[in-house]
């Protein structure tokens, strides 16, 4: 049984049909094998986290300073994170997406501590919300009237125009704008479930677990 990064605990496996990985039954980070990172997320993801890891440094997990080629900190003397595999110490730290990642530049694993891996977990569900977000920016159930957005005189909607989600009064309506519909305003089932299924089509693995799916979300951005 291989001990944790960040502390003296014990990993233990995670048996799940996604990302294979391992977990810490005492500080609850996670463990993830660079094979497995590898198989699971294709050999370009992997070498993406190793290209941007080289050359930088560690930090502790207690006072956040950085380590460099040093077995504790110097300031607290907490143990430098260590790979569970290699036992090299520190681990180097790189950020994607403002998420704090460590990594083994040798065996290419990847560790993240409870925080990292809730901070991911918001990061990722917040970016899906905004990708499948259909609600519609006119609501013309609380809508009887409005302004225009040129002039700002008071306008019905029955007498408005729409164009870039914007209403304009028959004065203003700037050309290609179109009388305001408001069927036209909020996505049908059949559209919710055709652009479901679009974006689906783009997702080469689709993870069932929080975790496994916020770690998806992660890797397949280290490009962006």
């Amino acid at each position: 049984m291989s001990t944790c990064a960040f502390c003296p605990g014990p990993l233990l496996p995670t048996f799940s049909d996604s990302l294979p990985r391992e977990r810490c039954g005492r500080c609850a980070s996670v463990w993830i094998e660079g094979d497995a990172l590898t198989k699971v997320m294709g050999g370009s993801a992997a070498e993406a986290l190793v290209r941007r890891a080289r050359g930088k440094h560690g930090l502790c997990k207690d006072c956040q300073a950085p380590l460099a080629q040093v077995p504790q900190c110097e300031q607290c003397h907490r143990p430098a994170p260590t790979c569970p595999r290699c036992n090299i110490a520190p681990l180097a730290v790189t950020k994607v997406h403002d998420v704090e990642v460590d990594v083994c530049t040798t065996c290419h694993g990847v560790a993240l501590d409870a925080g990292e891996l809730e901070q991911l977990q918001k990061l990722a569900r917040a970016d899906r919300e905004r990708e499948f977000d259909l609600k519609p920016r006119l609501e013309p159930e609380t809508l009887s009237k409005s302004q225009c957005a040129a002039c700002k005189r008071t306008v019905k909607l029955k007498h408005a125009f729409t164009v870039n989600d914007q209403l304009y009064c028959g004065s203003c309506a700037p050309s290609g704008s179109a009388p305001y519909d408001p069927t036209l305003t909020r996505a049908s089932p059949s559209m919710e479930e055709s652009t479901s299924v679009a974006v689906m089509k783009n997702v080469r693995w689709s993870p069932v677990d929080p975790i496994s799916s916020a770690l998806d979300w992660l890797f397949s951005r280290l490009g962006n």
